[in-house]
C-alpha cells in the first residue's frame, strides 16, 4: 500500500484514537519529544495519530508507530 494510502487509513481511525502518554515509557516520551521538535509538530497531534496507527495495525512497537505517524505528519 501507498504511503497515501495508509494515511486515508488512519484519517479514519483519528476519531477513535486517543491522546494519553501514560502507557508510553520513558524512551518513548523522549522520542516523541525529539520528533515533535525536531519537525516542529504538536504532542499531541502526534500521539494520537499514533494511537489511530494501533488501532488500525500494521506497527507492532509504540516506536515505530510514533515514527510512521510523524511521517504522515510531515508528509500532508
Amino acid at each position: 500500500m501507498k504511503i497515501e494510502g495508509r494515511i486515508r487509513q488512519v484519517d479514519l481511525a483519528m476519531e477513535s484514537a486517543t491522546v494519553s502518554m501514560a502507557g508510553l515509557t520513558p524512551v518513548e516520551i523522549e522520542l516523541a519529544n525529539k520528533l515533535c521538535m525536531h519537525f516542529e509538530l504538536p504532542l499531541g497531534t502526534l500521539q494520537r495519530r499514533a494511537s489511530a496507527i494501533e488501532l488500525i495495525g500494521g506497527s507492532d512497537s509504540v516506536t515505530d508507530r510514533l515514527r510512521e505517524a510523524a511521517q504522515h505528519l510531515i508528509y500532508e
